[in-house]
This record gives structure tokens, sequence and C-alpha cells, in this order.
């Protein structure tokens, strides 16, 4: 089977992943950092693959096939963290391979685990966080682009009519993926406009926007100032990237606010938003260790903070209850909406499991009824249905089994529990809940297995199982 479609992905990625470079370079070269000449030749060495590969794809038949898409998914990550790896060890700053791959992959999956700490260069600080930056504009043209031919229902959100935005014909293709990266490219631009009217310098500014706008905010930020006006600034771009764009794109095309006021997984989202910061804002007050204001914005903040698995933190430390931490560890694993840079398992997914758990049981009450899953007023086929369940097994499993690995490497069940959440979400806020800021005293053999769950989780996991099935059936075996 020829795969020239997959070579053309992998070259308009490596396209625009090349000019990412300039910027460093720019940035370097003003501050007459000697790194700055190899981010230039880093940028026309991943142009020139990105004219090969375009080369090597040359005659396909312009249609993605689910093969060539499930090898684009896997093989995209490891492609750019090679890529991103090169300028920290040009920089020779005695870096190991493993820490550097782990590094990339936790940016470009937009996860926020660190091994390397913020004891870098400011050229490399800025990589960093160009690099989190990009995976999440990859994410969001993967989603509208190639996973809903992969893997079907997984990147449609269920308001949206599949054959205007979704399709394997290439031509149709490049059109979202322009929407897409433009929109991406406002909200950005919006983010340093907030943090900049919250009193915060350009540098860092830009910075902390980079990494919140792709919900890949968390240790690597080191903790955010606990000013009210930063407070309120971070809060409202983690809402920006919880938030779903592709469906907000649709509506600001049609004006059509109606439409928007009755999406469902926005209720849905708004409402559990305001729930969750009413608890988490309840509880130090009955405890008595923090003042009205206090607990209330600190509960909002950490709120939106997890929910949209961004797991941005405050510098202080907050005495958090117990509970409190579980409901951010819970916020943090059902993630934001569909078609947002969010991770997680998303908010309209457990709205049709629960669909779907509340049917069966009224058809089993009712055995001759007809009953439908609904979600929004719209019913939902039984097949997208039973794909979600399908996944939430999946993930369920995977988190078992990667838990029972991760505990290897003799961390503390919490502890445990918390890594496997934070790779599986990409939420590197959840590995800060139990102390766990850095990852650089695990081996070896657990920073390459976190990074491969960073992978997973960002790619939808079933994808993986999919690749796994197609070599299993070239090899004449079934699945």
């Amino acid at each position: 089977m020829r795969f020239d479609l997959f070579w053309v992905l992998m070259g308009r990625t490596a396209y625009v992943f090349a000019p990412l470079y300039l910027i460093p370079f720019a940035y370097g070269f003003a501050l007459g950092d000697p790194l700055a000449g190899s981010f230039l030749a880093l940028g026309v060495l991943t142009a020139v693959l990105g004219i090969v590969f375009g080369n090597m794809g040359r005659s396909h038949m312009r249609q993605l096939s689910i093969e060539e898409g499930t090898r684009f998914l896997l093989s995209v990550w490891f492609f750019l963290a090679v890529l991103g790896m090169l300028p920290f060890h040009m920089a020779e700053l005695q870096l190991s391979p493993t820490d550097t791959f782990f590094e990339c992959i936790s940016a470009l999956t937009t996860t926020g685990i660190t091994t390397l700490g913020e004891s870098l260069p400011p050229t490399l600080l800025l990589w960093r966080g160009l690099m989190s930056w990009f995976g999440g504009l990859l994410f969001i043209v993967i989603l509208v682009t190639v996973l809903p031919v992969v893997s079907g229902c997984f990147g449609v959100d269920f308001t949206v009519r599949q054959e205007r935005l979704f399709s394997p014909l290439w031509n149709r293709m490049t059109r979202p993926m322009r929407e897409m990266t433009l929109i991406y490219m406002a909200i950005t631009c919006l983010a340093v406009i907030i943090y900049l009217a919250a009193g915060d310098e350009i540098f860092p500014a830009l910075i902390l926007a980079l990494f919140t706008i792709s919900s890949g905010a968390g240790p690597v930020t080191g903790g955010l100032s606990p000013t009210p006006p930063l407070m309120l600034g971070a809060g409202l771009v983690a809402l920006l990237s919880a938030l779903p764009l592709l469906t907000l794109w649709q509506f600001l095309h049609r004006k059509s606010a109606t439409e928007l006021a009755h999406h469902m997984e926005l209720r849905s989202f708004f409402a559990l938003f305001l729930c969750a910061g009413v608890l988490l804002s309840i509880l130090p007050i009955l405890h008595g260790v923090q003042t009205i204001t206090a607990a209330v914005s600190y509960g909002f903040f950490y709120a939106i903070s997890f929910l949209s698995t961004n797991g941005l933190m405050l510098q202080e430390e907050i005495p958090f209850h117990n509970g409190a931490e579980l409901l951010l560890i819970l916020l943090a694993i059902i993630g934001g909406c569909m078609g947002s840079t969010a991770g997680g398992f998303r908010i309209s997914r457990v709205l049709i499991l629960v669909s779907l758990a509340w049917t069966e049981l009224l058809r089993t009450l009712h055995p001759r009824m007809v009953f439908a899953v609904r979600q929004g007023g719209g019913i939902v086929p039984l097949h997208s249905a039973g794909r979600i369940l399908v996944l939430a097994f999946i993930s369920a499993a995977v988190f078992s089994i990667s838990s029972l690995l991760i505990a290897l490497a003799g961390l503390s069940p919490i502890e445990t529990i918390a890594l496997t959440v934070s790779c599986l979400t990409t939420t590197g806020g959840v590995a800060s809940l139990v102390d766990l800021d850095t990852v650089a005293a695990l081996p070896m053999w657990t920073k390459v297995l976190c990074a491969l769950l960073m992978i997973l989780g960002r790619i939808e996991i079933f994808a993986f199982f999919l690749f796994v099935g197609s070599l299993f059936e070239d090899t004449g075996h079934r699945w």
C-alpha cells in the first residue's frame, strides 16, 4: 500500500514548523545569544525536510485513508520531538537525550510536565513555549481534518454537520486547516493583550500566553504570581483554551447567537465550572483558612485551570482540602469541550455516556418501548455512542496497566495515579498536586513510558489500537 498522502501531511507539518525557528533566532540575535545561529540552521533544515517529504508524496490520490491517518497521528509527534530536541543539545547544556525527548513530547502534547526546570537560556524558554503553542495548533488542525477520518465521531462536535468541514479529500481539508490556524493565532494575540493589560511584562506575557492558550501550562511555567489581575487574566485565557473553537467559528460564521446559547456542551461546561468553583470556594471558608474574597478567587481560578487541562498553579501554596484535590483531578479527567486544545475525556462524551446509561436503564424497565440516546435535543447514532463506550473502556484499561508499570519506579500510590492522569489527560498540574513538579529523578524507562502515554492521550488512544490492528491484519491475523 502506498502512503503518498502521509508524506504530504508530514511535509506540510514541516513547512509550518520551520518558520517557528525564526522567532527564537530573531530574539537570540537581538540579545546577542550565540545559539541564535543554530535556530536559523535548523529552520532551513526543517524546510528542506518538508520539500523532501512533499516530493515523496507528490503522486498521492488526494484522498486520505485510515491507514495513512493513523500512521501520521503516531509519527508526527516523534518527528517534531526529534526536531525540537536539537536546539537543547546544540546549546551544550549536558542534557541527556531522554530528558530532552521527554521535554519536547511534554511541550508538543501540551502536558506541561518538565525535566529541565526553568534554568534555561531565554531563547530555549521561548522555544519550549513555541513548541507547546504549535502542539495545540497541530491538535486543532488534526481534530478537523485527520482525526474524523481515522476514528469517526471522536473528532466531531455533535452539533456540527460533518459534510461541510470534514472530508478525506485533500483539497477540502485545506480550508478548515486555514480557518483553524487563523482563529488560533487570533486568540493567541488576544491572550498576550490580556496578560499585558493585567500588568505582566512583554516576554513573560508572551511565554505565559503560548502555554495557556494551548492548555500546556503547569509546572513548566513555574507558577503564577497570585495577584488579582494576573489570576483574572490567566482564568480568561484558560477559558478560551477550553472552548470549542470549531463550534464557535461555525456560530460566528452564521451569526446566530441563539444556537450558541442552546449549545448543550457549552451549557454543561459552564454549569460544571460554576459548581466546581463554588465547591472549591466553600471548603476553605468552612475550614477558616481563607477569607471569602480569597477563597472565591482561588476556587474559580483553579476550577477553570484544571477543567481546561492547563493545570496552572499559583506560586504560593494553597491549603487544599483532600476533597478539593480529588475534585481537581476529576475536572482534569473530564477535560474541556470537544474542538478545543484541552485534553481529557471531554464533556460531550461524558454527557453521551450518562445518556446511554439512562437509556439502557429505561429500556430494562420498559423492554417494549423504543428509546434513543440524545444530546442537545438531537439523536446520537448508536455506532457513535458505542464507540464512545469503547473509548471509555480502552481509556480505563490503559490507565490501569500504565499505573501498574509506573508504580515500579518506586512512587507512592497517589503519586502514581497523579502522574498517570497527568500524562493521559495532558494536565501537568495534576502531578503538582502531589509535589511532582519535576520528573527529573525518575528512571529513564519511566520517562519514556510517560512520553508514550502523553502521545496516547493526545491522539485519543483509539488511533493507536487501529494502527496495531492494521499490523495484525498485514500479518494475516485479526485484531
